[in-house]
């Protein structure tokens, strides 16, 4: 029985390690490992990776992170709330697309993400924006619909609104400084629309299936515990259990025998 018990334990605890392996992994390593921002101004693509072998990651702080925490690369990937504080950084959403005669310059940065899944038309494993550090009343970005993430749809696409560190740190790597341009009226037709808010799944939606499955492995790998316990504390059967005679009984408890009445004459 003890040999039963320690094979079921031990099969109970490698099904629930593999399971949560095997769920673990798909959320590891999604990061960025390298930024390539061309435009008006540059003679050659300036470009920003990590070291062989990692990944940029929100809240890092190195180069590629910062840049990537700026520009909503998370945002984009995983939704506005990846944590349960928001990023310093993070861009918001605009709720009308910018005039186009407020934009002023554009660059564009290609991120390279291993892991992707890309649309028809995306290059593999890599994420484009387009980035306006001169806007007026600060940077914006703007995230091309139709791109592909892990498996699903972007998270946020269209306009978003970055803060005056991102157009900072554009300069910083080696994008021409300028003023920026003064808030001015002016039509918002000749820029594209932003997509309907609830658009992309969220990250609950796709994340939910996996819980579950977590749920029903953990149920499954302590019923098996639970089993295995019962069988080796549950009684034998009688059957099983050696049998004395009384009178053996009484002399290993030291009770006296009676002698046997004699027989009348």
């Amino acid at each position: 029985m003890p040999r039963r018990f320690t094979a079921l334990t031990s099969l109970a605890a490698g099904a629930a390690i593999a399971v949560t392996v095997a769920l673990a992994t798909p959320a590891l390593a999604k990061g960025t490992t390298q930024a390539s921002i061309t435009g008006p101004g540059l003679a050659r693509p300036v470009t920003v990776s990590v070291a062989a072998g990692s990944e940029a990651l929100p809240g890092q702080g190195d180069a590629l992170s910062s840049l990537a925490d700026q520009t909503g690369l998370f945002t984009v990937l995983f939704g506005p709330s990846i944590g349960d504080v928001p990023m310093p950084d993070e861009p918001s959403r605009l709720r009308t697309p910018p005039a186009a005669a407020t934009l002023g310059p554009k660059y564009t940065v290609t991120y390279t993400v291993p892991g992707i899944t890309h649309a028809p038309g995306q290059a593999s494993d890599q994420i484009r924006q387009d980035l306006y550090p001169r806007a007026a009343g600060g940077p914006v970005i703007y995230t091309l619909p139709g791109q592909q993430g892990f498996g699903q749809p972007l998270q946020a696409t269209g306009w978003l609104r970055g803060t005056p560190r991102l157009t900072a740190t554009l300069t910083r790597l080696g994008v021409p400084a300028g003023s920026s341009l003064p808030s001015a009226p002016g039509s918002a037709a000749s820029v594209p629309a932003a997509p309907a808010p609830g658009a992309a799944p969220t990250l609950s939606d796709t994340t939910a299936p996996a819980c579950l499955i977590a749920t029903i492995a953990s149920a499954v790998a302590i019923a098996i515990a639970v089993t295995a316990l019962w069988l080796r504390r549950r009684p034998r059967p009688a059957t099983d259990r050696p049998v004395t005679d009384r009178p053996a009984t009484r002399e290993r408890s030291g009770e006296p025998r009676r002698k046997p009445a004699a027989r009348p004459e």
